[in-house]
């Protein structure tokens, strides 16, 4: 094939290409004109697929090497053994994402969310000239990769290979990593919550600066909490004449778990408290004071955080859709405003809730 063939050719397939993910875009906001993307065995390399809606898209066995992907949705796509080799997925979403017997050595997917993605091995038939295709039988294969500030929440990693990976701050609920390889890997400062450690199978020191899941002492607490939880919504309901307003300060309130949203939690004190993954949505918290308290993944989506105060908590993943985060008004006329400084409260997050 000549030079010029060649390049028509690739000009025709970048073409097509183009036109089926502009027919994705079309189908994900139900247009009729629309048509869910199916690129199976595609050579993706290289693209720039930044900020480009492919939640449910098909794109098993597809090649993704170098490819910018920052910014991307891919929620709910079927990544089917792709290769992913020095992929930037930075800030990526990959939610509920079929990436099973994916290779991604030497990606970025610093603070992407795969929660409940599955990593697990994966088989398949790919296609060649002549008729004859090949196996491609492999477990999911991810050394070295930056998980740094990713939400992983539900994610399955079992049989993978995550040797090297970094896992530096990331938000690890539920996650199984049953027969992973963790050689190496970093977990600087990470959130583990509801895990089976054992998993892990990584010595004390390589889980150093990590939230590990509530210790037994934090879940004999359990009953203080409730009981302090019960006294406060008496003390709300009465208008301060019964209970008394509840302090949990530097407790580990993940051993309540979704109980803590049936009370009403208006001038709640939970400063430095681990409230990382709990369900807050739809809460009175009127008034709480959150400051340097552990709120990764935690839910507030429909809250009311009128005048909340979380100075220099950590904010990593927690979800604000819906949330009431204007000024709160007192009796005295005073306007009290949320206070969000030293959180890293991200662009995203602040586009989520109500300020006005």
């Amino acid at each position: 094939m000549t030079s010029a063939a060649a390049t028509n050719v690739n000009t025709h397939v970048r073409r097509e290409i183009e036109s089926i993910l502009a027919a994705h875009q079309a189908f994900v906001k139900n247009r009729l004109n629309g048509r869910r993307a199916q690129l199976l065995s595609r050579d993706l390399s290289a693209w720039d697929l930044s900020s480009c809606v492919l939640a449910g898209a098909d794109l098993s066995g597809s090649t993704f090497t170098n490819a910018n992907l920052k910014f991307a949705n891919l929620s709910g796509a079927t990544l089917y053994c792709c290769e992913m080799i020095q992929v930037d997925a930075r800030c990526a979403n990959f939610t509920s994402a079929d990436m099973r017997g994916v290779i991604l050595q030497g990606s970025n997917l610093s603070q992407s969310r795969l929660d409940r993605a599955d990593f697990r091995a994966g088989r398949l038939l790919k296609a060649a000239t002549g008729g004859k295709g090949s196996i491609v039988n492999r477990n999911g294969a991810a050394p070295g990769v930056d998980f740094s500030y990713c939400s992983l929440n539900g994610a399955t990693f079992e049989g993978a290979d995550l040797s090297e990976a970094d896992f530096t701050g990331a938000v690890i609920i539920g996650t199984k990593f049953r027969g992973a390889h963790l050689d190496g890997a970093v977990f600087n400062g990470a959130l583990l919550s509801d895990i089976d450690l054992s998993e892990i199978n990584l010595p004390p020191e390589a889980l150093k600066g990590c939230v590990l899941p509530p210790t037994e002492a934090a879940i004999s607490q359990n009953g203080a909490i409730l009981f302090q939880l019960q006294s406060h919504q008496s003390w709300i309901d009465s208008n301060g004449r019964r209970g008394a307003a509840a302090i949990l300060d530097g407790m580990d309130l993940r051993t309540v778990g979704r109980g803590i949203g049936r009370f009403k939690l208006t001038a709640l004190s939970a400063r430095k408290a681990i409230a990382a993954g709990i369900d807050f949505s739809c809460t009175e918290l009127q008034g709480a004071n959150f400051e340097g308290a552990d709120l990764r993944g935690a839910s507030f989506e429909g809250a009311d955080l009128r005048g909340v105060r979380m100075q220099g908590a950590l904010l990593h993943h927690a979800r604000f859709l819906g949330a009431d985060m204007r000024p709160l008004v007192l009796k005295t006329g005073e306007a009290l405003p949320c206070d969000l400084s030293k959180t890293g409260f991200t662009p995203q997050q602040r586009a989520e809730a109500v300020f006005a």
